[in-house]
Formats: C-alpha cells, structure tokens, sequence
C-alpha cells in the first residue's frame, strides 16, 4: 500500500514538474518572440522618426505594429489645433472607423480615458463598444502620444489576446510605438511650422508682386483654385492637390525681378520688353531652386508658360517633355488671364475663354487635362 501511495505521488510530482517545464518552455518561446518583434520594431523607428509626412507616419506605423501583434483595429487620435478634444485620424482596417470613435467616446464617459491620458502610461481596460454584438470579451489598449509640453493624441488597439503574460508584452509593444509616434508627430509639426514660416515668407514676396499690379490681384489664388478643381477630375491625390495650392500662388513669383515699367504697361510691349517679361519663370525657378522641400512646386513656376506644341518659354519643351503641373497650370493660367480685367481690356466672359481653351487643344494644351477642364467647366465647378 504504501509501495503503490509513493508510485502515486512520483507521478503526481512528474506531471506537475512536465506542466511546469511546459509552461517555462512556453514562457521562454513568448519571450524570444517578443524580443524579435522589439528588435523588428526598433529597426523600423528611423524611417519613421524621419519622416515629415504625418499621414505616412501613422499608417505605417499602424502597418508595422499590425505585422507584430494580432489585433482587431488599432487607431490614431490625434489633438485638434484647440488642444481640446481627440479627432478619430485613422483606423486599420478602415471599417472599424465608426466603431472605434464609439469605443473613445465610451471611455471617456467611463473616465479611463482622461486617466490613462493624464498618467501619460498606456494601459489596457475591457472593451465598452467593441465585441458587444457578438458576446465576445475584448481589450482596448490605450497610448498617450505626448512630448515634455503638450498631449499629441492617444493610440488605441482592440484585441482579443487577454492571458495576463501576452496583455503585459503587447503593453510594453505599444508602449514603444508610442514613444515612436510622438517624437515621429513632434518632428514632423516643427518641419511643418518651418516649412509654413518658409512658405508665408515666399508668400509675402508673391504677393509683393501683385500688389504692384491691380488688375492681377487675386490671380495667383484663383490660378491655384482652378488647377486643383481640374486636378481634381483627374483623380490626383491629397498630397498633390496640397502642392497646387503653394504651386499656383507661387507661380509668378519670378514677376518680382521685372521692372514696374514693363509689368504695369497700359499697351502692349515691345519684342525687348516681351524678352524680358518671358524671363519671369526663369527668375522664380532660380529663387526656390536649392530648396529641398519647395522642388516639388519647380514645374509650377518654371512651366507654366511652356506649350504643348513646342512654342512656348523658357524652354521651349513639347508635349510630355513639360512635366505635367506645368500643363495643368498652364490652362489655368490661360483662362484667368482670359477672364480678368487688364488696363488694355475688358475681361473676356467665361463662355468665350472656355471656347478658346477648347480650342487650343493639342495645341497650346494638353488635350487630356482639357477634358478635364470641359467637365469641370460643364459641371459649373469652373465660372
């Protein structure tokens, strides 16, 4: 009896001892696991902390983070200009949008919002909206993205992973995510503030120009209100669409290097003083030129007078020789300049300009982006 009693408790203690080793053994492949998903993690923060495109930043960081840990939905929300309230930036996968901005406002009625917020430590609470339909128990992990000064806005995760070892490695996951999304945003607002302060001061300089001539005032924002509605039916993105606007507002700034005699000459100019004037594209691109951030906007300036058949300036480029902002713009600018009152004319009406453009076609311009511009125009968009 006793013999059997000490069999008895050895396999006990064997089976006991086999479960402990299983779980070390368990234990020990999640930590080789998470430490791999760090180091992936940390090879990934230069490209992120290097970029200055904040939408770039959050969706590949998103992407990243998705890549290294199962999750439901993870979000960024980001503080508005007020610095009052969190504004639903960007969710992956996109559908859970809606969802997740339920989820935010649930934990900020609850209070665990504003408590993770002001603790400045990310930390994992059940989920309020999420899994409710289905009767399924979630997590919601939430991130503070702050600098020394201010809050940025929150990242926040949905999961199902729940065991209290894997919840405590996917925090610590996030908690470095964080770190790199808010040094990633910081950069990436001061780049933006010295890229406005830049731009304002170019700005000034542009709109020096105009003030010296009356009858062109307003010409360069309505230039860029037009190309970016006939870019727009073309189906350009977001990023470029941006760049129209600092494009067309810039796009004579060369204008400043011509003197006030031949900028604000009642009748038309001599062969001399047309050199001159053609020269303006010429003098803005050298103004910009060496900037790293403004040479996006060097086809808007430099272009803008080139024609598609060959026998525009400075250049003289043809066809898909003129990079395709300068054609856009060129259109633009032609119907403005069409449309506005000069000290030697009337403006000409909208309907003549447009059938003037329509007429140019493959001629002075690209016939592709004049469809556009005939849609534009048809569907009232342009008058």
């Amino acid at each position: 009896m006793q013999e059997f009693t000490e069999t008895a408790v050895g396999v006990t203690d064997h089976r006991t001892m086999q479960k402990r080793l299983q779980y070390l053994d368990e234990q020990n492949r999640a930590l080789v696991s998470i430490q791999d998903k760090l180091e992936r993690l940390s090879d990934f923060r230069s490209d992120m902390i290097l970029s200055h495109d904040i939408a770039e930043i959050l969706q590949s960081g998103i992407a990243k983070f998705q890549e290294l840990v199962k999750t439901e939905t993870c979000s960024v929300f980001l503080v508005d200009e007020n610095g009052f309230e969190f504004r639903h930036e960007i969710s992956i996968p996109e559908r859970f949008s809606a969802l997740m901005e339920k989820e935010l406002d649930a934990q900020i009625m609850s209070g665990t919002f504003g408590w993770i917020i002001n603790s400045g430590t990310p930390a994992c609470v059940p989920a309020e909206v999420f899994g409710r339909d289905d009767h399924r128990k979630l997590s919601v992990m939430i991130a503070p993205l702050s600098n020394k000064e201010r809050t940025l806005g929150a990242v926040s995760i949905v999961f199902e992973q729940d065991e209290d070892f894997i919840r405590q490695q996917t925090l610590k996951l996030l908690y470095i995510l964080s770190g790199f999304f808010s040094l990633s945003l910081e950069n990436a607002y001061l780049f933006q503030d010295l890229k406005k302060s830049y731009f304002d001061t170019i700005r000034a300089v542009a709109n020096s120009v105009e003030a010296r001539d009356a009858y062109t005032r307003g010409h360069s924002n309505r230039v860029a209100e037009i190309s970016k509605i006939i870019a727009a039916e073309m189906g350009w993105g977001r990023r470029d669409l941006e760049m129209i606007d600092w494009g067309g507002i810039l796009h004579d700034l060369g204008k400043v290097g011509i003197s006030d005699t031949i900028l604000n000459k009642p009748g038309k100019l001599t062969d001399e003083e047309f050199a001159i004037m053609k020269s303006h594209p010429s003098i803005g691109a050298q103004i910009i030129g060496g900037i790293a951030f403004l040479e996006p906007l060097m086809p808007y300036i430099a272009q803008h007078h080139e024609r598609y058949d060959g026998r525009g300036y400075p250049a003289g480029l043809k066809g898909e020789e003129i990079a395709i902002q300068g054609r856009l713009l060129a259109i633009a600018d032609t119907y403005d300049a069409m449309t506005s009152d000069r000290p030697y004319r009337k403006g000409l009406a909208a309907q003549i300009a447009y059938d003037e453009i329509l007429k140019c076609s493959g001629s002075q311009f690209d016939p592709v982006l004049v469809r556009a511009f005939e849609k534009a125009f048809k569907a009232g968009k342009i008058v």
